[in-house]
């Protein structure tokens, strides 16, 4: 009988053991997980409000060690400097300008161009063969704003022709920027038309 009370005692401390065990494995590998996704990266990297009064500064190191320092207000003045350099360049058909301010895993959302997917390359080919922008005007623009990134959002008026074709309207454009080694580079570039009232 002390034999089989003695096996069942062991038996016991066994299983609390192992159960002890495993619960700490299991906290251990919940402390090693990222607390973050890809969703809460992003919100964490947009201000929590359109404009703080304190007007944030955002600092960056340069390959010479050197600290640049930009406020909101100053990223939002030279991503939307950028955004109209962009159009300016599809407008001017200048591929050199518009390989420097696209990044090299750019994305186009909204237009559809040949390929499954629309890439810098194959966008800045699509845009000098077909596209000929004849004037735009810029309205309404928004620009969210945080160290490495900036979201732009405008109306946009066009007059162009794609592919011969005329192509007028009124548009809306949402592009995200991003700095990148100290440049600003478009990532995305997404343009729909604007709904009518």
């Amino acid at each position: 009988m002390h034999k089989i009370i003695l096996a069942i005692a062991v038996f016991t401390l066994i299983t609390l053991a192992n159960l002890s065990t495993q619960a700490q494995d299991k906290e251990k590998k919940e402390t090693e997980k990222p607390k973050t996704t890809t969703v809460d990266a992003w919100r964490e990297a947009l201000p929590a409000t359109e404009q703080s009064p304190t007007n944030p500064t955002s600092v960056t190191e340069q390959s010479n060690n050197e600290e640049t320092v930009e406020t909101s207000a100053e990223i939002e003045t030279k991503v939307l400097e950028l955004e109209k350099r962009l159009l300016e360049a599809l407008k001017g058909r200048d591929s050199a300008t518009l390989k420097t301010l696209l990044a090299d895993d750019f994305l186009l959302a909204g237009i559809n161009i040949a390929g499954a997917k629309s890439d810098k390359i194959r966008y800045i080919n699509w845009a000098l063969k077909n596209l000929e922008l004849k004037s735009f005007i810029l309205d309404k623009s928004s620009v969210r704003t945080s160290p490495t990134m900036a979201i732009v959002s405008y109306n946009y008026k066009r007059q162009a022709n794609i592919g011969g074709a005329p192509s007028d309207g009124d548009f809306v454009v949402t592009s995200v920027w991003v700095k990148r080694a100290n440049q600003w580079l478009a990532v995305s570039h997404h343009i729909s038309p604007l709904p009518k009232p």
